[in-house]
Formats: C-alpha cells, sequence, structure tokens
C-alpha cells in the first residue's frame, strides 16, 4: 500500500513540473488524440477525461488551463490526476495545447477546448460486460461504474454460479426511477429466472406461464404505480453464410404483458398473431404505453423467415391505460417508418416527458448489427422528429438512455471499430440539440483499443446497487423460481 502512494504522488508531481518548451514552432492543426475529446462538453462530476496522443513524436507535453488553475503533464498518454482534474472543472471550460518534438524541435499544435457543464450527471451507470457475439457467452456480467471516478463493481457475472458446462445468459436489468431500492435482470437457462431486489429483498420469478408467449424480456416500469410492461420474445441469432461477418438477429414471435407486481401476475396488452411486438416505453404520467409494432404474416420454416427479414419494418404505436383500473385504450399509430423503408426500436421518454429517443434503422429489432442504425428524436409536445446528426455516426448506435436530470445521454455505439459497442455520453441541450458525444472516461485512454468485450444496455441511477454480487450468486443458486399467475379478464375501453 505505502508502494502505490508513494508512486501516485510521484505521477502527479512529474505532472505538475514539466516546463512549456519555449518558442515553439505553432501549428494550425489540431492534436490528433484517442479518445476523440476535441470540443466535447462534460459534467462538472465527470471522471478526468483521459486520451492518448495519436502521434508518433520524440516528447509531449499537454498543459490544460482552466482559470488560475493549470495541469502540466509529459508523455503520449494524458492521465490526468484526480485532484487536479477536479480544480479545472470547478474553474469553468478548460483550454488545451499539447505540444510535441520532433527531429530536435518542438511545436504547438492548435489548442481546443473542453467545455464544462454545470449540469451534473448521474453519479452511476450499470451496463452488461459482454464478449463479441461470435463468441460464447460464458463470461457475461452486470456492472456498475462511478461516473464521477474509475471504480467499477460487478453487481452480477453469469460464472459465479455455473457449473459443469452448464450455460447461462442474464440481460435487460432495470432500474425503477432511477434508483436502486428496486432492480430486476433476467437469468436465463441454468438456474433461471426473473431476479428482482425489491426493498432489500430478492425474489426469483418463472415469468412464463400456458397463456404467454415466452419468459419476460424488455421491461418498463410504471411511473406511478407497481407495474412492469415486458415484451415477450422468442429470438434468434444467425450467421450469413455469403458475409461471414455479419450477423443478425431477429424475433420470431413477440408480444406485450403487463406483470402486476402486487398480485405476482401477468396479463397480455398486445399479442396479435400477425404481428410482432416489442419495447414498452411509459409515458411520464404512466397513462400512454408506447411501443413498436411490426406486420409479420406466419411463416412455415426458419429459412423463409430468414429470407423475408429486411422485408420486417417496425412501427411506433401508443396506447391509452389507466393504471388504477388497468383498463387499456385503443391502439394508435404514432410514427409510420415502415412507409419511409425503415424500423424504429428502443422508444426512451426523457424524464420531462417531452421527448422521445429511438433507434432508426433498415429493418427488424436489433440495430447493433446494423452500421446504417441512426437515433431519432421525437418533440412529443410540437409533434416533430428529427435525425440527431450531431450525435449519430457511420456506425451502429443501438441503445440509449436519458439521466434522470434529462440533461444527459448514455449511447451504445461502434464509432470506434465497427465492432465493439461502447458508451459514450452527450449533454442535451435546451434548444433540443445535442454537444457532440464523448467515449466513458477511463484510467487507462487506451482501454477501449485493448477490451474485448462490449458494453451494452448502459442505464442511469442516481445511488449504487444496495445488494451484493455474492449475494445475488447465492440467492440464485439456492432458491427455487416462483411462479407468477396469469389474468385472463383483459380490461380493454371502448
Amino acid at each position: 500500500m505505502k508502494k502505490n502512494i508513494l508512486f501516485i504522488s510521484a505521477a502527479i508531481i512529474f505532472a505538475g513540473c514539466s516546463q512549456v518548451p519555449s518558442s515553439p514552432l505553432s501549428q494550425e492543426e489540431l492534436p490528433a488524440i484517442f479518445p476523440d475529446n476535441i470540443g466535447i462538453t462534460v459534467p462538472a462530476n465527470i471522471a478526468p477525461a483521459n486520451f492518448l496522443i495519436d502521434d508518433d513524436a520524440d516528447k509531449y507535453l499537454t498543459t490544460l488551463q482552466s482559470g488560475s488553475a493549470q495541469v502540466r503533464i509529459s508523455g503520449k498518454k494524458v492521465s490526468i490526476p484526480a485532484k487536479e482534474w477536479r480544480q479545472l472543472l470547478n474553474n469553468g471550460d478548460i483550454t488545451v495545447t499539447v505540444y510535441e518534438k520532433k527531429a530536435g524541435s518542438w511545436s504547438r499544435l492548435k489548442p481546443f477546448m473542453i467545455y464544462v457543464s454545470p449540469d451534473q450527471i448521474d453519479n452511476f451507470i450499470s451496463y452488461r460486460v459482454i464478449p463479441h457475439s461470435f463468441e460464447s457467452y460464458q463470461r457475461l456480467s452486470i456492472n456498475q461504474r462511478d461516473l464521477t471516478s474509475f471504480k467499477e463493481k460487478v453487481i452480477y457475472a453469469n460464472d459465479m454460479v455455473m457449473k459443469d458446462g452448464s450455460r447461462q445468459c442474464i440481460n435487460c436489468h432495470y432500474f425503477k426511477d432511477y434508483k436502486t431500492d428496486y432492480m430486476q435482470f433476467h437469468a436465463r437457462q441454468y438456474l433461471g429466472g426473473t431476479i428482482f431486489y425489491k426493498n432489500g429483498q430478492l425474489l426469483k420469478l418463472n415469468m412464463n406461464t400456458d397463456s404467454t408467449l415466452a419468459a419476460a424480456v424488455y421491461p418498463s416500469w410504471h411511473p406511478t404505480h407497481d407495474y412492469i410492461a415486458y415484451s415477450t420474445n422468442k429470438t434468434y441469432q444467425i450467421m450469413h453464410t455469403v458475409d461471414p461477418d455479419r450477423i443478425e438477429a431477429f424475433d420470431e414471435f413477440s408480444d406485450l404483458i403487463l406483470y402486476n407486481i402486487r398480485d405476482n401476475a401477468v396479463s397480455i396488452i398486445e399479442n396479435s398473431p400477425d404481428r410482432l411486438e416489442c419495447h414498452p416505453a411509459w409515458s411520464k404520467d404512466g397513462r400512454t404505453l408506447y411501443y413498436t409494432s411490426a406486420d409479420y404474416p406466419e411463416m412455415k420454416s426458419t429459412h423463409e423467415i430468414v429470407s423475408h427479414m429486411n422485408q420486417v419494418k417496425y412501427n411506433l404505436y401508443s396506447k391509452p391505460f389507466d393504471p388504477d383500473t388497468r383498463a387499456w385504450g385503443p391502439t394508435t399509430l404514432v410514427f409510420d417508418a415502415a412507409a419511409i423503408d425503415s424500423s424504429l426500436t428502443w422508444p426512451k421518454i426523457s424524464p420531462d416527458g417531452r421527448y422521445m429517443l429511438c433507434c432508426i434503422s433498415t429493418h427488424g429489432v436489433f440495430p447493433p448489427y446494423q452500421d446504417a442504425s441512426d437515433l431519432l428524436l421525437f418533440d412529443l409536445e410540437q409533434g416533430t422528429r428529427r435525425y440527431t446528426s450531431e450525435i449519430n455516426s457511420p456506425c451502429a448506435e443501438s441503445y440509449h438512455a436519458w439521466s434522470s436530470t434529462g440533461k444527459w445521454v448514455v449511447l451504445s455505439t461502434r464509432r470506434e471499430d465497427g465492432i465493439y459497442t461502447r458508451l459514450y455520453l452527450a449533454h442535451f441541450n435546451d434548444d433540443g440539440t445535442f454537444s457532440k458525444p464523448f467515449a466513458l472516461p477511463q484510467r487507462d485512454p487506451e482501454f477501449n483499443r485493448k477490451f474485448l468485450y462490449a458494453f451494452n444496455v448502459p442505464e442511469f441511477t442516481i445511488e449504487p446497487v444496495k445488494v451484493s454480487a455474492r449475494k445475488i450468486a447465492s440467492f440464485i443458486r439456492g432458491s427455487k423460481a416462483t411462479q407468477v399467475s396469469f389474468e385472463t379478464k383483459i380490461n380493454q375501453k371502448q
């Protein structure tokens, strides 16, 4: 421990004592850095936005200046000490200047800004860490990251319970109201069930019934009542033989169900035999459910399904709901994506209820596999929509979530290499635009280039998860899933 403390202290002193070169040659080019932190906007409580100078030189020096606070760092990797980074953030916008020495001469590259927003970000984010789709999912975990530092912990990992060649998949973790008193995720296959954490108590539920299609999958927690809307899906993944680098995932069937937590019972929301229903999302007041749905005539074989995959286009629908009586109103088409030869997925409502952010791609319901997948923003108050060109990239944008204040979003994106999904953050401005996205800060700025796992399904919380991974694993090993019941009565408003 003493050696570590001495090493860290020495690093900080070294960073502060480097001298700025005298009379360097001024260049008009911006430095090449990774990740691209040039012109980004960061929250005032974020971890250090470390970066790598992505250029070959003999020596490097970087200065970060904000008001009277200045930090100088030597070397190719610009790893900013936490204390000095806080001082910079507290002083406001940061000017970054990179100096490079080549062939005995120093040059000063064009300075760039890191803008500091007074809008703080939620302290925590949780996400799934998963191998590339070509590989097995034997080592899969749900992790939590402290955004104010580099601290990360495992919420649960499937290899904590697997043995003797057993297989388990975990997915779809979700929290209520950005707090962790209520949490859920699904453990599939070995010792499977939907795992609930409710005010200190763990539960394992079997959400599959004789009257529903399959177990519950994608959740949306009701904002005012003890309900969760789920899609229930039969999902398959295939690899193309003509294009071996291309993977597709698709739903053979999918419906919508409502889980009544208090009564431990599910009921049908939508289960049309010739349609696929997916991705439920509640409005702010909980009186409207948005979801996606596609026309899907019954196919006779998997080959027929795959052959018609590109024709499956999901539209956006809404359905009124009375939370006291659980009565549903008629379905309304909100956006006809198929009419523009597109498919809409993952509607996410901003905390103030005004905006909805969605993925829009060419077909189907799994945007991570489509480079053409972008983000589309709806202004529900004005009745307008637009492609968010300021945060989209040439690669797939596949998932997103709003912070509790609505001032920040997290994006799942493959913009770095087109292969691995990484997490980026962006500020949502008062005029309905986004700032330039920046990579989730890492202690080692090369982390995303070296880490051979993907991140997906990020969700914000304002507090840490309160139950340990060991306790969850012990509970999964030692408990039997409780069967949910099915409510036959379906309330429909005429």
